[in-house]
């Protein structure tokens, strides 16, 4: 993948004002839909040809994802896009928006990098497949955007064409299951989300922050779309019976819906920070530090975390990606661990584009970086050296750690080697772990579950080969 308006993003990432900034992830249960509904987004962007969009899984990347249909790491994308206003009288203002875009895994065993990224958000798509509804893991996302990390929702309500295309149901009957997938989803937010908020995160058709659509046919709607248009949602019903799907996807283009609705409703880093912090960060609000961090305040004091570390399939060479919530990250700068206590100079600095790394000098508050120089564990906080600021609360994560497997290398001189390469996957998803067993000089991998332990072993495999013990 290749970023095709580099100096267009570089320069956005360095200058674009904070309010045309959103920061968000896209979490759902497995298979409902969010890899096909990232692929709509990156052809907006320019980054797919719009043929290809909702059939590539662009974002699923790696090969054991590709094999398996499923998403395994959380993938993050940078865009910009031109969004289109249109006031009360139809007059049409132009704005240049940057969306850094978190394409989350939607199984339990990988429910860690759901909250790492969550960590680094302002906001989240909550995506529901219309015919399963509410499943274990969309309510395990919402409790852990919503409640852990504060992060505002909007709903997108996938797979509609399966209501009418597979169960034939009438109009009435699916405006019925859509109402009932709404109303669960906002129960759950009331619940869980920051008291102050209880009456203003509801997700509604009215405000249009409930989209309605098929990624697979590419098309979706918020009442607002259709009103413009002068449509109905009937239209959908007659389109299917003349099987004219290529109309929906021309006239109510699903990543028009899905824009609208993270301008209008998931906040700029500046509005986000004013609450979340006081969540995440066990430092005095009225320091200087404490000022910077909930104005997201680019001339503040350098604070910012480690979220996610990326290692290649090919060169297994680890890529740092977080998010700096205070002050400037700049190219050339030396930092200090919280945890870790020690200083690491950075030695390469940009954005992620899914697997590239787009160069930037610097990188003010209220973005996501990758940083490549050294490694340590996601979860991580950091500082510029000389600077000591308090670091960030610990990532909370909805599972331990149950099942076990004890591995070994084929070739006892490569102990030592695996341990290295264990340690490193360990640093990667610290929802794992790991101990040496003193006796049989076997490694013991601690996991969620066994699929966990086994995509776990098939990375660790590739660099040392390995014997493998049944799971415990």
């Amino acid at each position: 993948m290749k970023v095709k308006n580099a100096s267009e993003i570089r320069e956005m990432i360095m200058e674009i004002p904070m309010e045309n900034r959103r920061v968000f992830s896209i979490a759902a249960h497995i298979d409902h839909g969010k890899s096909t509904t990232a692929d709509y987004l990156l052809a907006k962007a320019g980054l797919m040809s719009a043929e290809t969009a909702g059939e590539k899984r662009m974002t699923d990347s790696d090969e054991e994802e590709q094999e398996r249909g499923i998403t395994i790491f959380t993938s993050v994308v940078v865009l910009s896009y031109e969004y289109t206003k249109i006031d009360s009288d139809g007059n049409e203002t132009k704005e240049q928006y940057l969306f850094q875009i978190n394409d989350t895994p939607g199984h339990l065993s990988f429910t860690g990098e759901v909250s790492r990224a969550l960590r680094g958000s302002d906001g989240a798509i909550i995506l529901v497949d219309a015919l399963e509804g509410m499943m274990t893991q969309t309510e395990t996302n919402i409790q852990l955007a919503v409640g852990e990390e504060a992060c505002k929702p909007v709903l997108f309500i996938n797979k509609a064409d399966r209501l009418i295309s597979e169960l034939r149901l009438k109009p009435d009957e699916v405006f019925g299951k859509l109402d009932v997938i709404a109303n669960q989803v906002n129960n759950l937010v009331k619940k869980v989300c920051p008291k102050e908020f209880r009456d203003k995160w509801s997700v509604t058709f009215k405000d249009n922050s409930v989209a309605v659509g098929s990624a697979k046919d590419g098309w979706a709607f918020t009442v607002e779309i259709l009103q413009q248009k002068g449509l109905t949602p009937a239209v959908v019903f007659e389109k299917y019976q003349q099987d004219d799907k290529k109309w929906l996807r021309e006239n109510l283009p699903l990543d028009d819906a899905l824009l609208r609705m993270v301008v209008q409703h998931i906040p700029h880093p500046g509005i986000s920070q004013q609450y979340k912090i006081p969540k995440i960060w066990r430092g005095d609000l009225n320091s200087e530090a404490g000022q910077a961090l909930l104005k997201a305040d680019r001339d503040g004091p350098l604070l910012g975390m480690i979220t996610k570390i990326f290692i290649d399939p090919r060169s297994k060479r680890a890529t740092l990606i977080g998010r700096v919530f205070s002050g400037t990250l700049k190219s050339d700068d030396t930092i200090y661990l919280v945890n870790r206590r020690q200083k690491q100079r950075v030695k390469r600095l940009g954005i992620m584009e899914i697997t590239d790394i787009l160069d930037v000098p610097e990188i003010p508050a209220g973005n996501l970086f990758a940083l490549y120089g050294f490694i340590c564990p996601a979860g991580e906080s950091f500082y510029r050296d000389g600077e000591p600021l308090e670091g960030f609360e610990k990532i909370t994560y909805a599972a331990e750690p149950v099942v076990s497997r004890a591995i070994s290398p084929k070739k006892a001189a490569d102990l030592s080697k695996l341990g290295d390469v264990v340690r490193t996957w360990i640093m990667a998803d610290p929802t794992a772990s790991y101990n040496l067993d003193d006796k049989t000089k076997k490694i013991v991998l601690e996991g969620i579950d066994p699929l966990q332990i086994e995509i776990l072993i098939t990375r660790i495999d590739e660099q040392v080969p390995v014997d493998i013990s049944d799971p415990v």
